[in-house]
């Protein structure tokens, strides 16, 4: 089991630096790309046979492996395991409709701000591959014309990864996906288009994180369906976070797919306050060379009409905070869960 160095609250000046960063990375002020996407010089694509052409790789130390300071004598360990991770996009500053992939800054953006905060949820527990892909421009959602082109680039770079990996990686290991965001999105298509075209392949993906897409709802075959309890395999898993009170009205009476990250049942009823084993935070000092666990059994979440609504109380400055997020939660969708996450995962794929 997981034990802790003390039970104290991360100090408020951290808090407010990890609000602000995320804040500021997921700004509504990023810049169009300055052309159409037929102007544009097509980016080099990456090549896999590279490792450093994967964000995370079993053969290379890189921030997927991190693990919280304050989390020790840490026993879930599992064999066996592949983590196929597609990070969300973080690409909204650039001047092209797709990220380069040799952009140090960004990858570097990548591996401090996803790789430590999502993926490292695996560490231990799994092997974890995360390629890297020419991500889809942030603006590409509200565009129809440009932003599918871009998407279509970046799913390019995920089956090609994929297909790489299966062929060269995965050595006959149990297969996991795991997204985020445009990572999800990109997810979806491929066993859309690649993995449900195939029975054996499927039967092979032991479990997938479907996490931060609101468009789950178009995702679905009856070979693959939403777990319905906390030990159930050959599922996925989905949500998005919101603050408890909001609703989208296109979403009511739609039976959209809503996994709870502290029951992980599909029950719709509100898991205790006592449930939850913690949010994970970062000081973001010195690229995070310090974060830790808040293990303050301070949040509950309910599935309701399509939104996971998240209520949080026993906060430092908690309402200061709750108006600088705004109304959603999207960004620490794994954040916010971290602890039951890993824990889930690790008796669930103890089950088989």
């Amino acid at each position: 089991m997981l034990k802790y160095k003390n039970n104290t609250f991360v100090s408020v000046k951290n808090l407010f630096q990890f609000l602000v960063l995320f804040l500021s990375l997921y700004s509504c002020t990023s810049r169009l790309p300055l052309h159409s996407f037929e102007e544009e010089i097509p980016t080099a694509a990456p090549d896999y046979t590279n490792i450093n052409h994967w964000m995370a790789h079993p053969d290379k130390l890189d921030q997927s492996n991190w693990m919280p300071e304050n989390v020790v004598n840490d026993t879930f360990y599992l064999d066996s395991i592949d983590v196929f991770f597609v990070y969300p996009t973080i690409y909204f500053k650039g001047s092209e409709w797709n990220a380069e992939i040799e952009d140090e800054k960004l990858n570097k953006r990548i591996s401090n701000l996803v790789l430590k905060n999502q993926a490292n949820v695996f560490s231990k527990m799994a092997n974890i591959y995360s390629p890297i892909y020419r991500q889809m421009h942030l603006h590409g959602y509200k565009d129809n014309i440009n932003g599918i082109k871009a998407f279509d680039v970046a799913y390019e770079d995920i089956e090609n990864a994929f297909k790489y990996y299966l062929k060269n990686l995965n050595k006959g290991n149990r297969i996991v996906l795991a997204g985020h965001s445009q990572g999800t999105h990109l997810l979806q298509k491929l066993c859309n288009d690649f993995i449900f075209e195939d029975d054996t392949l499927l039967k092979r993906i032991e479990l997938a994180y479907l996490i931060g897409d609101l468009s789950i709802r178009t995702f679905s075959n009856p070979k693959f369906s939403v777990c319905e309890e906390p030990d159930d395999l050959n599922c996925y898993l989905s949500w998005n976070s919101f603050p408890a009170g909001s609703s989208v009205s296109a979403f009511k009476n739609q039976n959209i797919p809503v996994s709870n990250p502290i029951t992980f049942r599909d029950n719709g009823h509100a898991s205790l306050y006592n449930m939850h084993k913690g949010i994970l935070f970062s000081s973001f000092k010195f690229l995070y060379r310090k974060s830790k666990i808040l293990n303050s059994k301070s949040l509950s979440a309910i599935s309701k009409d399509g939104l996971l609504l998240v209520e949080i109380e026993n906060f430092p400055l908690w309402k200061v905070y709750k108006k600088l997020l705004g109304n959603n939660y999207h960004f620490l969708d794994y954040n916010l869960f971290w602890m039951n996450i890993r824990e889930n995962f690790y008796h669930r794929m103890q089950t088989r």
